[in-house]
């Protein structure tokens, strides 16, 4: 699916500058408009919570503080975007991250958010919870950033992580602009191939009837899938990975841990999932 739309989320938050400075190199490559949605409420501070462990005072006060970042962060997306040449819309809301991103997803192709170190701080695991809600629920691919600053280019060599899946199905068509863009394609399936799926093979043939050229690797699982992908993108050298998110109950995945969980608490470089 070609990428025309995305949605960028903005935040009062250390790194939506690095967010938004890859929102703008993807719309330039793809000629795509950006939606810059900047959200006033803290981010480490969802909605439930709020009403319980802070004062509508603190929040007026951080809301206010926001909106002030806010306007001057439009002057900088303004002039950055009419000086490239790239077709923008700034909105600014107030509300749950999740509610208010999840929404304004309906109408785009790509969703850009970071990604969280896991940490001892209550922001860390607010932001990780974020990103795993987000990938449930927007219905477009999500592509999550590591918090490095600035963040590197990436795209050029590529990882999938194939299941013969729906998940992992609605990842590469949604990345098939980010495929053809790409100078190396790694198809990469972990352990034996069921006989009811379909293997790295023929995925490689697929891409190639799209004109993307790519090699189909079987890895051996070590210490779980996720774990094993994350090696494999370390030892090529890859700078994005892509895959489906929990292909099995999200229940089983965040009692026993699974892939997506693996893969979103310990990547190093960005990653496009979608489930």
């Amino acid at each position: 699916m070609p990428i025309k739309t995305i949605l960028v989320h903005l935040a009062n938050d250390a790194h939506h500058v690095e967010r938004l400075d890859v929102a703008v190199r993807l719309a330039k490559q793809h000629n795509a408009h950006i939606t810059a949605l900047f959200i006033t409420f803290p981010v480490g501070m969802p909605a439930s919570v709020a009403g319980r462990g802070a004062s509508a005072v603190f929040l007026a006060e951080a809301q206010e503080q926001a909106r002030a970042r806010a306007a001057a962060l439009e002057k900088e997306f303004e002039g950055t975007c009419s000086n490239q040449g790239v077709s923008h819309t700034w909105v600014v809301e107030d509300g749950s991250h999740q509610q208010v991103l999840s929404r304004h997803a309906h109408v785009a192709d790509l969703m850009i958010v970071s990604h969280s170190e896991p940490g001892e701080y209550l922001e860390d695991r607010f932001r990780l919870r974020l990103a795993e809600e987000l990938v449930l629920e927007v219905g477009c691919p999500v592509l999550l950033l590591p918090r490095l600053k600035p963040v590197p280019p990436f795209g050029e060599n590529i990882l999938i992580g194939w299941r013969s899946n729906r998940e992992a199905v609605r990842a590469v068509r949604g990345s098939l602009d980010l495929l053809r863009a790409a100078g190396s394609v790694t198809v990469a399936t972990v352990g034996p191939t069921p006989e009811d799926k379909l293997s790295e093979h023929e995925l490689v043939a697929y891409l190639a009837r799209h004109g993307i050229r790519a090699e189909g690797v079987n890895l051996e699982e070590e210490d779980g899938v996720g774990a094993t992908l994350l090696a494999e993108t370390k030892r090529r050298g890859n700078d994005l990975l892509i895959m489906g998110a929990y292909g099995r109950s999200r229940l089983r995945e965040v009692i026993l841990g699974g892939a997506t969980r693996e893969v979103l608490r310990n990547a190093e470089i960005p990653i496009l999932v979608s489930h």
